[in-house]
């Protein structure tokens, strides 16, 4: 039975304020906009971010961390990486006291939710839908962030059809951006990757393809060549297979035991299996998964050396100033740099690597290589439906649709920007879930353009940075805060417009610059140079 709990004095807060409480040994979240409490779950249903340090922008509670969005009058799920809506409580406000009503059994926040099923980390997964009966059939290729969002957003929008989610890999969907980061490092095992428990599939009715690889499609006639299995006919199709990672197929000893990548779960359980054993990893590609890598990996036992074509890490992305702040903090780590350097050939003994050769001549000593040089689009399936991109991307409008009854999100697809930024193809987690929510609205009949502005997270060391907005090229980057000392926020111009911002240590200011750029209200360049108060920007 749901219990009631005096949890503040009725002058707690003022409003537009917010602050935690605990109530039987639940933190609750209780909050004050336009002169009413609210109560809500105290932490993120994603990765259990404490909400207090979040903002209220209009009537969504935004998390600090990684931007998921929940709606303060019911906790409803309007933005990800979150999975599940946020935890909402009764309030009432009596004899001078604030009371709330939390259930028998509240949605606990994970003590530890780097090893623990985004699922499970404590919030409200969406209803069974009771839609009406309905004969189509709607099926989506890829099991990532785009295609397992998608699957759940047609529930929740109320398709009563068949449903059938395609998918290469021997795994349900599962939580990829662990693999580099805490699954590599140890902090979590297997139980923590499924981004769902497998009864949710079957609750929602929801077909599950595993081990079955998508090899051609006829848009003519609606079909999808599957592996090992029958085509599927769909009235409708969400292409979102993902990416495969870059091999090196032209490089001498390429295919030597020991060489690996990083983009699957059967990928990252190789390479933990093979860093248990080695004492010395060099890492090919300073990309973010490079860099992620070697963070993991450097345990102060292996010696670990990073590859890197530029000068700095990250530079084309983020800029020389904020890649060298990166590459002095592997460096406080004991990671080695090896700067505007080409591999010419990989060595080895009994078909085993045991060195990388530099063009320079150098001879890099390696029990394991790391392949960090990049992803191309999982497209080759479609060359014959479609005029690919150069890249293998998929071009799709506005509304993500790339053909008549077929659309395409996450990494494949290359798509408008809003406020007219041109097309662009962006390999983002929660880029793709937003896709992925957006295709399948489409898919039954909503036709909106979308509209999301792009935001990512790195987290190296323990040092998390976030970035909003996308800047392919930028005419300057206007700084505020020390960059060395992590603590910074870097404005990105382009043809005097701001288009992007990244920082360390400014939360707030990124959960406000993310919703300016939405809504095309950033400063100029000229007006950024100068010291601001952000929040005061949204009015």
């Amino acid at each position: 039975m749901p219990s009631e709990f005096d949890l503040a004095p009725a002058d707690a807060l003022q409003d537009g304020e917010m602050r935690t409480y605990s109530a039987a040994d639940t933190d609750v979240l209780l909050l004050r906009r336009a002169g009413q409490y609210l109560a809500l779950a105290a932490h993120c249903p994603h990765y259990g971010a404490p909400l207090e340090k979040g903002r209220l922008i209009g009537d969504q509670l935004v998390c600090p961390w990684h931007h998921a969005c929940f709606r303060v009058t019911d906790g409803h799920l309007c933005q990800p990486p979150a999975l599940d809506s946020l935890p909402s409580y009764a309030v009432r406000v009596a004899e001078g006291r604030i009371w709330v009503t939390l259930p028998a059994r509240p949605a606990a926040a994970a003590a530890s939710p780097d090893a623990t099923p985004t699922a499970l980390v404590g919030g409200t997964a969406p209803p069974l839908s009771s839609a009406a009966p309905d004969e189509r059939t709607f099926v989506v290729v890829g099991g990532g962030a785009a295609g397992q969002f998608a699957a759940q957003t047609l529930r929740a929008e109320g398709f009563g059809g068949r449903l059938v989610l395609v998918t290469s890999e021997a795994a349900a969907p599962y939580d990829r951006t662990k693999l580099s980061k805490a699954y590599l490092a140890g902090k979590a095992d297997k139980s923590a990757l499924p981004l769902r428990q497998p009864g949710f599939y079957e609750q929602h009715r929801i077909e599950v393809l595993t081990d079955t690889r998508a090899t051609g499609l006829t848009l003519h006639t609606r079909q999808l060549k599957l592996s090992g299995r029958d085509p599927l006919k769909y009235d409708k199709l969400l292409l979102a297979p993902g990416s495969q990672p870059n091999r090196l197929p032209k490089l001498p000893g390429h295919d030597l035991t020991g060489v690996l990548p990083l983009r699957s779960a059967a990928d990252a359980d190789q390479l933990r299996q093979a860093a248990a054993k080695a004492e010395r990893v060099v890492v090919i590609g300073s990309s973010f998964i490079g860099m992620e890598v070697a963070a993991s990996l450097a345990d102060g036992k292996r010696h670990i050396t990073v590859i890197a074509q530029g000068k700095e890490p990250f530079e084309r992305v983020l800029g020389p100033k904020i890649g060298a702040m990166f590459r002095n903090l592997h460096r406080r780590h004991g990671v080695r740099f090896k700067a505007e350097a080409e591999v010419t050939a990989l060595e080895g003994e009994d078909g085993r690597v045991t060195a990388v050769r530099l063009a320079s001549g150098q001879r890099l000593s390696a029990d394991l290589v790391v392949l960090g040089v990049g992803v191309r689009p999982a497209t080759d399936f479609l060359e014959h439906a479609f005029e690919l991109e150069k890249d293998g991307g998929l071009r799709v409008d506005a509304c993500l649709c790339a053909a008549e009854h077929v659309y395409a999100a996450g990494d494949v697809a290359l798509f408008p920007l809003a406020a007219g930024l041109g097309q662009h193809r962006i390999e983002h987690w929660r880029v793709a879930q937003q896709q992925g929510a957006c295709a399948a609205r489409n898919m039954l009949g909503q036709e909106a353009a979308f509209a999301e502005v792009p935001f990512f997270w790195t987290q190296q060391y323990g040092k998390s940075l976030r970035y909003a907005g996308h800047a392919p090229g930028w005419d300057e980057i206007i700084f505020h805060g020390d960059v060395r000392r992590q603590n910074f926020l870097a404005l990105y111009a382009h043809q005097n417009r701001l288009v992007a911002a990244a920082a360390m240590g400014r939360d707030d200011d990124m959960m406000v610059i993310e919703a300016l750029l939405r809504a095309g209200r950033m400063p100029t360049p000229t007006a950024a140079r100068r010291k601001l108060h952000w929040a005061a920007l949204l009015g």
